[in-house]
């Protein structure tokens, strides 16, 4: 079976509780679906993301099957013929338990607000309209949420880092002049300067061997104008550790059968809600940002990483 997305395209005056309301996680052929308002026989495709009424029902052909996520577990449905909503939550069996369900539960029901489900772009909307950004707590010791840093690190913004090399990234804040020039530099947690270089993009790929990073150890960088070092990143910390625990987060995930049979958006979305419960927010951050490219419709992805964003301070 071939899982396409995750979860649910929501709007903005939706908010999931998965007590109530099971949510599609994945939908492999022309299934087909119709909620109690609308009728018995009033059957319509059926979308992943789709919240379903208790009193609806589900109409699969053979070989079509369809996935949902209901009170931090997930199930299949893969027998052809109609399928009371409300008998198929009552047979407790067919639903298995997953720690990854739980914590992409929890990520989902955090992005279901409003404010990550605005859609800027979106035609006929007064810029009035848009929703509240939630409050942040702002994390201590690493420069998250630094109100007056003129430039806003995006990855790698603390946590831990692994491999041969990794991502730093940025952005000027919306009253800031984009720099023509930057200057990025990476030290050791005493200040010394192991890696400098310059760019005239937001980002740029460290190589962990060239900076010489030690395993288990802290390190810092910090991306300023080249011309104004006034205008920069707060100070931001990681951790570098050896690749195998990073490995070990990923092979946990794999071995699973929700991760098997995903598709490739949902594979990433798994990846990231795993890897930054571990710490690696780097790689979290662009698992987000995959998911988010590789379907730009995919509602949901796009709010989880703007979710990402300001749990990241930004």
């Amino acid at each position: 079976m071939k899982w396409l997305t995750l979860l649910f395209i929501a709007c903005t005056s939706f908010a999931l509780n998965a007590q109530d309301s099971p949510v599609v996680y994945s939908v492999d052929g022309p299934v087909r679906y119709s909620p109690a308002s609308k009728g018995w026989f009033n059957f319509s495709p059926i979308k992943t993301g789709m919240p379903l009424s208790k009193e609806g029902r589900l109409k699969l052909k053979a070989g079509t099957s369809v996935s949902v996520l209901y009170d931090e577990q997930f199930a299949i449905i893969n027998t052809k013929g109609k399928h009371d909503i409300t008998t198929l939550l009552a047979d407790y069996e067919q639903f298995q338990e997953s720690p990854y369900a739980e914590l992409l539960q929890e990520r989902v029901e955090e992005a279901s607000d409003p404010f990550f489900f605005f859609l800027d772009d979106e035609p006929g909307l007064a810029a009035n309209t848009k929703p509240t950004k939630p409050v942040y707590e702002s994390k201590e010791g690493d420069g998250h949420g630094d109100a007056d840093a003129a430039l806003l690190p995006i990855t790698t913004n603390g946590g831990k880092v692994a491999g041969e090399s990794f991502f730093v990234s940025w952005a000027p804040k919306a009253d800031v002049k984009v720099p023509e020039q930057y200057t990025f530099r990476l030290t050791d947690d005493q200040g010394q300067v192991l890696l400098e270089k310059t760019t005239t993009e937001g980002s740029l790929t460290v190589n962990a061997a060239d900076a010489g990073l030690q395993t288990g150890q802290f390190y810092r960088w910090k991306a300023t104008a080249s011309n104004d070092a006034s205008v920069g990143t707060p100070l931001i910390t990681f951790e570098y550790v050896d690749e195998t625990t990073l490995n070990s987060v990923l092979s946990a995930l794999k071995s699973t059968s929700a991760y098997f049979t995903a598709g490739s958006s949902a594979k990433r979305l798994l990846e990231a809600v795993a890897l930054e419960d571990n710490g690696f927010q780097e790689q979290a951050g662009l698992r987000f940002r995959e998911a988010m490219e590789q379907d730009p419709d995919h509602d949901l992805a796009r709010a989880l990483y703007k979710a990402f964003l300001w749990r990241q301070g930004l």
